[in-house]
């Protein structure tokens, strides 16, 4: 989404209030404190839009290991498993610290080569593991 919110906001087809702050929700109306000073903006809903970083903790604590630099999870880039044999990291875990690099439109292909690495491994024709990743 980020992407397609930045290009809007550039055509001036979304408002920004960059650096401004949330003081009060009302039933058609948001309270914000801009750089230019108090702002009430009318409105139908709000979005909570808080952010995201990765559970360091808990991809260190079952063995992946993180590079230095950016946090990313060490992993086979063509099939996304991790250095511990068997888990695999998909999504915008991939990126590590670098969140804004994975977006659904290229995050959601990391399924396809997840099944497509299973399915390798465990054979297609397991009748424990009936998987097609074609």
């Amino acid at each position: 989404m980020r992407p397609d919110i930045e290009n809007r906001i550039k055509a001036g087809e979304i408002t920004a209030h960059f650096n401004s702050t949330v003081q009060e929700i009302g039933d058609d109306w948001v309270a914000l404190r801009t750089p230019a000073g108090p702002l009430r903006l009318k409105n139908n809903f709000v979005f909570a839009l808080t952010g995201y970083h990765p559970d360091y903790d808990f991809l260190r604590s079952v063995g992946i290991e993180l590079a230095t630099e950016q946090l990313r999870p060490v992993c086979d880039p063509e099939n996304l498993e991790s250095n511990v044999a068997g888990i695999y990291v998909a999504g915008v875990i991939v990126a590590g610290s670098r969140t804004n690099e994975i977006f659904i439109e290229n995050g959601r292909f990391h399924g396809k080569l997840i099944a497509a690495h299973l399915s390798e491994k465990l054979g297609r024709g397991n009748p424990n593991f009936p998987l097609d990743a074609t």
